[in-house]
């Protein structure tokens, strides 16, 4: 399940959707086990820089599709109605900009659908990430928003936590660029469920989902190749 989120999507068009809609469908479709992206990892320099983010990205996605999933509308659920991990308020914000009239979210199309998912691989600066880094950041953005998967990142970095991708979280960067702060991420993940739980009962119903979703992502980056 998502959080709220504080996000403005700009959305730039820089992977063609058609690329990546077969894995998509495919996941949705028969449920993918994850070890088949997992053993195909990311190769190290065979691809021009392009490629190679295309790859990149295409990875992190798989994952957080495996999880997304289809449509839910849980009570307990703070988001609300959503869709393949996508908001029906975020998706009437995403619309109204476009100049369109509202639609269900369930009616999405497929290019609008990658639109968004590229807003949050750009407006998260995962591309700019070693490629663990730029998985677990990607579907935190996705998981929890922008802002506050910048706040993850800056916990892992042992950084204020502003929220915002500020100088001293670039300059921490270049060392902390690596596997070891992606697993921090998502060790600061699990925290936050736990707290989560205890601070509102109500989110028990998603916890086991979480902790299934946080330590499958620690073994899914943990087999990624650097690049």
């Amino acid at each position: 399940m998502i959080w709220q989120r504080l996000i403005q999507l700009q959305p730039r068009t820089k992977f063609k959707p058609q690329i990546i809609l077969g894995i998509i469908s495919l996941i949705l479709a028969v449920g993918m086990p994850i070890i088949i992206i997992i053993n195909n990892p990311i190769p190290a320099q065979a691809e021009t820089e392009t490629k190679y983010e295309e790859k990149l990205f295409e990875t992190a996605l798989a994952f957080t599709l495996y999880f997304e999933g289809g449509f839910s509308n849980h009570p307990a659920d703070k988001g609300g109605r959503t869709y393949k991990g996508i908001l029906q308020t975020e998706y009437n914000a995403y619309r109204r900009r476009r100049g369109l009239p509202p639609l269900d979210v369930t009616q999405m199309s497929d290019t609008e659908l990658m639109e968004i998912y590229q807003s949050y691989w750009d407006n998260s600066k995962s591309a700019t990430m070693h490629p663990a880094l730029a998985v677990v950041m990607f579907d935190t953005a996705v998981n929890f928003g922008i802002h506050n998967s910048v706040t993850f990142l800056q916990q892992a970095l042992g950084l204020p936590q502003t929220g915002i991708f500020d100088g001293a979280t670039k300059t921490a960067l270049v060392n902390g660029n690596n596997r070891n702060t992606a697993l921090q991420m998502i060790n600061e993940r699990i925290i936050y469920r736990y707290k989560r739980v205890q601070e509102d009962g109500s989110q028990m119903a998603f916890f086991h989902g979480w902790l299934a979703r946080d330590y499958s992502l620690w073994g899914y980056v943990e087999k990624l190749k650097d690049k």
